[in-house]
C-alpha cells in the first residue's frame, strides 16, 4: 500500500510545476479505505500522514474517486 502511495506522490511531484503555473491544489488518492473493516485501513494514519507532510491534499476512499473507479480497473 505504502509503495503505491510513495508512486503516487513521485507523480504529484513530476507535474507539480505545471500545476503551480495554474495554481491547482493537488489531491493524492490512496487506494485505502477509512472504514476499519478493510484490511487496507490498517494503511490509513501513515499513508495520510506521508501525503500531507509532503505537502498534498489527501483523499481515501470512498472520498478517493481516483482510487475507487480507477485504480481498480487497472488492476483486474
Amino acid at each position: 500500500m505504502l509503495i503505491e502511495v510513495q508512486k503516487s506522490i513521485e507523480t504529484a511531484y513530476s507535474i507539480c510545476d505545471l500545476l503551480d503555473l495554474y495554481d491547482v491544489d493537488l489531491e493524492v488518492h490512496a487506494d485505502i479505505n477509512t472504514n476499519p473493516m478493510f484490511k487496507s485501513n490498517k494503511a490509513l494514519n501513515e499513508a495520510m500522514g506521508y501525503i500531507l507532510s509532503m505537502g498534498f491534499i489527501f483523499k481515501a476512499k470512498p472520498e478517493a474517486f481516483a482510487s475507487s473507479t480507477c485504480a481498480d480497473k487497472m488492476v483486474h
